[in-house]
């Protein structure tokens, strides 16, 4: 697979492809109500599997002494699918198949999500934590009465919490879902200041990606960044005002990326 796309609006568009820039977005304001959180829930059911009755006490005990602060965490992300001209991503994140997709390219993604401090990242949507690694471990920290505090455990917990973002509910599994996605830890360590995004009746917290930036630093052209501009099935703006705008704005070399969308959605 050599693309990956981020369905949005033209608005997002232009801050991406002519600002250079893209937001990541605190995942617990997303659209899954249990994000960061599907994951622990489905690692307690896991580990309770390899543990006597009487031992589930001491799980839950460890549980909350290791993620006592874990709701004041988040990580911020943004999102790309694996699926091209799709319906049901132009439905949810386009404007009703208004707006744009911008077709990444995979490789170059990730080498300036390693740079950017957010990592690129495929999500899970298994139903079952059962075969994961940390299970194990975390049954036998439990089984053997190990200190609750040790830098062993607390390691363990770490993973757990850096890994919570990349599992999602499986009825999410349609939008097969790849993520730049930060540490939950230090976020403005290593993305620098918040910032803030006022909409009549709230506001929205996020951190910037400098693409271009990056992409200076490590060399890479920035147009090659992107392989295919596609316009919604629904969107007012047509492929030659779209192939005007990216001239005039010092982005011709994707004028020939331009594609319109052969989705048949209709906007009720």
């Amino acid at each position: 697979m050599q693309n990956l796309y981020h369905y949005t609006d033209f608005n997002a568009m232009r801050g991406i492809i002519t600002n250079g820039e893209i937001w990541l977005w605190n995942l617990r304001r997303m659209n899954d109500s249990q994000e960061m959180q599907y994951f622990i829930k489905e690692l307690k059911v896991a580990v309770k599997k390899l543990l006597e009755p009487e031992e589930c006490c001491r799980m839950e005990e460890l549980f909350k002494v290791n993620l006592k602060d874990f709701d004041k965490l988040s990580s911020y992300a943004s999102c790309f699918s694996e699926y091209a001209d799709d319906a049901a991503q132009w439905s949810r994140y386009s404007k009703n198949g208004m707006g744009v997709c911008i077709a990444f390219d995979k490789a170059l993604l990730a080498k300036i999500g390693d740079a950017g401090h957010a990592p690129l990242c495929k999500v899970n949507y298994s139903k079952s934590c059962d075969n994961l690694e940390i299970v194990k471990k975390l049954a036998a920290v439990i089984k053997n009465k190990e200190d609750y505090s040790s830098d062993k455990v607390q390691e363990l917990f770490n993973n757990l919490i850096t890994s919570s973002p990349l599992f999602k509910h499986p009825s999410f599994i349609s939008e097969k879902e790849y993520r730049l996605v930060s540490l939950p830890y230090n976020v403005s360590e290593y993305l620098g200041e918040p910032h803030f995004f006022v909409e009549e009746t709230n506001i929205k917290k996020y951190f910037i990606l400098n693409l271009r930036g990056v992409c200076d630093k490590m060399g890479i052209k920035y147009a090659n960044l992107f392989n295919e501009i596609c316009i919604g099935p629904q969107a007012r703006v047509t492929k030659d005002v779209l192939s005007d705008y990216f001239a005039a704005t010092g982005m011709k070399e994707l004028c020939p990326k331009i594609v319109v969308s052969e989705c048949p959605l209709r906007r009720f």
